[in-house]
């Protein structure tokens, strides 16, 4: 049975970006793939200096975020 009056997650977006589990009553945000809690912003963008700070896995974090290559026009 569902709630008609609050928000239901995907079944694949139950859990933050540090796996732990949301609530539908959760203000969630989310930046690609990575979905945070807004309460936990400040962890968030830790989260990700961290991940930046190793120069070989950037590439796929910005994948993971969402960047992608342009094709010049010729």
């Amino acid at each position: 049975m569902t709630d008609l009056g609050s928000p239901q997650l995907p079944a694949a977006a139950r859990y933050d970006f540090l796996g732990r589990p949301l609530q539908a009553s959760d203000k969630v945000c989310c930046l690609g793939q990575l979905l945070y809690r807004q309460a936990d912003a400040v962890e968030f963008l830790q989260f990700l200096q961290y991940l930046c700070l190793n120069q070989a896995s950037a590439a796929g974090i910005l994948r993971l975020l969402g960047a992608r290559q342009l094709v010049a026009a010729e």
